[in-house]
């Protein structure tokens, strides 16, 4: 091979390669190799981001369409709560009487009744109360959805970061190989190294495009899927900043549990649950006692009274209706009510050990992806930096070939990408945990106001 690239010389015999010219100088790899890797890590890669991971937080939260739908639930619980406690209709009544099928004598009586229903209790108070708690336990799960909306955007964001932060080294790596290429090509046509070697690298280039190509379209894909969480079209310029910054202490800090409590929207759905049913068994009491009735009735009468004959006379007065809760004082809804009461102390029960339980493990997870994230930052990294310069080094004495100068690039690089995953783990951590202490201040807004 080595004889056909200098064919051109019409030299009769091939010319040896010389041991010491087979190495590259050491020149090209200070250009060449000095490239910035650990910056990679500390950006996304796209110069026209425009929103950052908060910002695309509120956006969800704006326009999102399933929260849209949802919100018509408080709509629908502020209505009947604005039209509870009210009178039913009144009833009017009007009946007619004559004797035309008897004696006929041209006696008759004509009614005209008014009547309305009164409750003894309560109740019309008491059912208002239910529509208003109503409102406050469909408003309560608005905010939940909310919550999870915000963790949903937080992962998203995390995972199209890392997955940029991937492409960003893969394509330094793929850019060093081309020129690494290059070289070899020129110093082949010199005769100092081997075509074998031109040829392994063009193999270790394709495979890093490769790479970088299934890492682009990763990014694509999570792009379009934080796009539909935004609720924006796919088409849109909005772009994702930020950054994935390695975490420069330790972050041991506790929220308190009562903090977290007042944060998180299922335990205050719990709570207006627990308000729903004492409410509720305010009503049933209330119910004990059925509607009192009272009428008003104006009656005008036509009889014959003898001997006078056939009279006039008119009748006015009012009645009423009690109804006695002799055998039925609604003591089926009263039960009801009461276990309703019972199945939302215990649901708060269990809300606040989920809470409790899901915060440890949520803070011990991060704590553990801190201590990997700063591992994987750290000293490794070092030593892998200096295990390529030591080969670097090597390879100018002859004393390494070009293969395990290329080698110990890419377990350089091989380590940056696990370290652009322990610091996307480390943040998803976060992102757990910021979901369970419902440390969202934007899901705070109420729908109502």
């Amino acid at each position: 091979m080595v004889g056909r690239l200098l064919s051109d010389r019409n030299d009769p015999k091939p010319v040896p390669l010389q041991p010491r010219n087979t190495f590259l100088p050491m020149q090209f790899y200070q250009k060449i190799f000095l490239i910035p890797i650990l910056a990679a890590t500390q950006s996304a890669g796209f110069a026209e981001s425009t929103i950052t991971p908060e910002e695309a937080i509120q956006m969800a939260l704006r326009n999102n369409r399933e929260l849209a739908i949802a919100k018509s639930e408080v709509a629908r619980a502020e209505s009947r709560a604005r039209w509870a406690g009210r009178l039913d209709n009144p009833e009017l009544e009007i009946s007619a009487t004559d004797d035309s099928i008897g004696l006929d004598d041209s006696e008759s009586v004509l009614e005209i009744g008014f009547s309305q229903k009164f409750p003894l209790t309560a109740r019309l108070r008491e059912e208002k109360n239910v529509r208003k708690t109503q409102v406050m336990l469909a408003e309560a799960e608005i905010v939940e959805r909310r919550r999870h909306l915000a963790f949903e955007v937080d992962q998203q964001a995390t995972e199209l970061l890392a997955t940029r932060n991937k492409l960003t080294l893969s394509d330094e790596l793929v850019a060093l190989n081309k020129k690494v290429v290059n070289f070899l090509k020129e110093q082949v046509k010199r005769g100092e190294v081997s075509n074998l070697d031109v040829t392994q690298a063009i193999l270790s280039g394709r495979s890093l495009e490769q790479q970088a190509m299934a890492l682009r379209n990763e990014a694509k894909r999570e792009a379009l899927a934080l796009k539909k969480i935004l609720g924006v079209e796919p088409s849109s310029e909005i772009r994702l900043g930020g950054n994935l910054p390695t975490p420069v202490s330790k972050p041991d800090h506790r929220d308190d549990l009562d903090a977290i409590l007042q944060r998180r929207p299922d335990y205050l759905l719990a709570l207006a649950q627990t308000d729903v049913a004492k409410a509720e068994i305010a009503l049933a009491e209330a119910d004990t006692w059925e509607d009192v009735t009272i009428r008003v009735f104006l009656e005008s009468e036509k009889s014959v009274d003898e001997p006078d004959g056939l009279e006039r006379n008119t009748f006015a007065g009012v009645g009423f209706s009690i109804p006695l809760p002799l055998r039925d004082r609604n003591q089926e809804g009263i039960e009801q009510a009461e276990i309703g009461i019972d199945v939302a102390d215990q649901t708060v029960e269990a809300n606040v050990f989920n809470i409790r339980s899901e915060y440890e493990a949520a803070f011990q997870e991060r704590l553990s992806a801190y201590e990997i994230a700063t591992e994987s930052t750290g000293e490794v990294i070092d030593l892998a930096e200096k295990n390529l310069e030591d080969f670097r080094t090597a390879y100018e004495q002859g004393q390494a070939s070009l293969i395990q100068v290329q080698r110990a690039q890419e377990q350089l690089l091989e380590l940056r990408n696990a370290s652009v995953d322990m610091l996307e783990a480390f943040h998803l951590a976060e992102a757990r945990l910021r979901f369970v202490a419902g440390n969202y201040p934007e899901i705070q807004t109420s729908h109502a106001k």
